[in-house]
């Protein structure tokens, strides 16, 4: 147990590299405390995207510092994922000038396709960075690149992982963890939750309920993002040293490449 400098007792969360806490007040209230936590979470809670913040300030040496309220509930489990509400926060998300604009004054840059894959090979760990098929994966996406339209592209999360994905014993529904969110095509959040977590026949319902069109063109963009959530996800599974993970979505990803256009 610990004590931060506005005198809550702080108990670390397993799982967050030592910058998410379960806070109590002095009069016994729990709160969920983050350290390093983008801006931009205030105006997504004013969304009801994201937890509502109770508080958010600086603190020296450890950044951005936000209280949001504890959560009785639990995490969303893959047969959850095809759930309305997670349809209707994406397209609230994605929909949202305020939050672009918010985004945007908070300087998010724009990041074009060519930019995604750059970062990935930038910042993926070394095995990863020698890994010669997820290479000339990179390789591929960027001799194909899809079209990118800056009066088009939206805020987005970048990982939507179930475990990332609460709901409250009430029955609503919150996105978490945003360090990865950046304004880009909204198909980056799309093609991941199309290609982990909803039944192939299912898509053309799901996409059209979204409010896309389903036709080729939508098709060949969520091969081509999907197979950037593949990699991102990863990465995700080896900075957590779970390789046993990490090879299965590596195996994920050929079986995708590899019968993508046989589904079709």
């Amino acid at each position: 147990m610990q004590f931060d400098t506005s005198g809550l007792r702080l108990q670390s969360i397993a799982g967050n590299s030592g910058k998410a806490f379960k806070g109590m007040r002095t009069d016994g209230t729990p709160v969920f405390v983050k350290y390093e936590m983008p801006p931009i979470v205030s105006a997504l809670a004013h969304e009801q995207i994201t937890p509502p913040v109770l508080s958010a300030n600086r603190e020296l040496g450890v950044g951005q510092r936000v209280e949001q309220e504890w959560l009785n509930g639990h995490t969303l489990t893959r047969s959850d994922m095809g759930g309305k509400q997670i349809q209707q926060i994406l397209v609230r998300m994605h929909y949202s000038k305020m939050l672009l604009n918010q985004a945007l004054q908070l300087n998010y840059t724009y990041q074009e396709p060519q930019d995604l894959v750059r970062k990935w090979q930038q910042e993926a760990p070394a095995r990863l960075a020698k890994n010669t098929y997820l290479q000339s994966v990179c390789s591929d996406l960027l001799h194909h690149l899809p079209s990118f339209r800056k009066d088009t592209a939206t805020f987005v999360h970048g990982d939507l992982h179930h475990t990332n994905w609460v709901e409250t014993t009430s029955g609503l529904i919150y996105l978490t963890d945003w360090e990865t969110a950046c304004v880009t095509d909204r198909m980056l959040d799309v093609a991941y939750l199309l290609t982990h977590y909803i039944p192939r026949q299912s898509w053309e319902e799901w996409l059209r309920s979204y409010g896309y069109k389903y036709n080729q063109t939508v098709l060949n963009k969520i091969y081509w993002y999907g197979q950037l959530g593949y990699l991102n996800q990863i990465t995700k599974h080896v900075e957590s040293y779970d390789m046993e993970a990490a090879n299965k979505e590596i195996y994920a990803l050929r079986y995708f490449r590899k019968s993508y256009y046989k589904e079709v």
